[in-house]
C-alpha cells in the first residue's frame, strides 16, 4: 500500500511506499499543540526508507523542536508535514494525507500535558507520557 500527502497550498507533496503504519497516535504534548494550533497532533510512524518527497522539497523548512527532533513544515503555507531525526523522516502528520490512509489512531500520548480545555471523549488507551511499548512519533525524545 502506498499513500500520498501534501501541504495546504500543494507546493509540497510526499509519498510513503509500502505503508504498513504501526500504532498511529494522538499526541497532546505542548509542542504538538503549538505546532498544530489544536488540542493534539495525530502522527503515524514511518519506517526508514519508505518516505520520499515527490515535489517541493526545497520549500520544506525544518525546526528543531526538541533534541534530535526536527519538525518539517511548508515554508509557504505553514502546514506541519512530518518529523525528522536529522537523517530520516520518522513520522507523518495524518492531517496531511490525501484521502483515507486506512488507519485510525490507536492511543493518546502525553495526556499529562493535554490542553485543559479539551476533554478526550473516545475510548482509546491514554498514556501520561507515551505508550510503554512504542517509540514516540517524534514529539519528545526521552521523557
Amino acid at each position: 500500500m502506498s499513500i500520498t500527502g501534501s501541504c495546504l497550498c500543494r507546493s509540497i507533496k510526499y509519498q510513503v511506499s509500502n505503508a504498513e503504519f504501526h500504532q498511529p497516535a494522538n499526541c497532546h504534548c505542548g509542542n504538538c499543540r503549538k505546532t498544530h494550533g489544536a488540542a493534539f497532533g495525530t502522527y503515524a510512524p514511518v519506517r526508514k526508507g519508505e518516505f520520499r518527497w515527490l515535489q517541493g522539497e526545497d520549500k520544506v523548512t525544518r525546526f528543531v523542536s526538541s533534541p534530535h527532533t526536527y519538525r518539517c513544515f511548508c515554508s509557504v503555507c505553514g502546514s506541519p508535514l512530518a518529523a525528522f531525526d536529522g537523517k530520516d523522516i520518522r513520522c507523518i502528520t495524518l492531517g496531511t494525507v490525501d484521502g483515507d490512509p486506512g488507519l485510525r489512531p490507536e492511543y493518546h500520548m502525553y495526556v499529562s500535558d493535554k490542553a485543559p480545555w479539551h476533554e478526550i471523549s473516545d475510548g482509546l488507551p491514554r498514556f501520561d507520557l507515551r505508550s510503554p511499548d512504542t517509540k514516540p512519533p517524534a514529539t519528545r525524545e526521552n521523557e
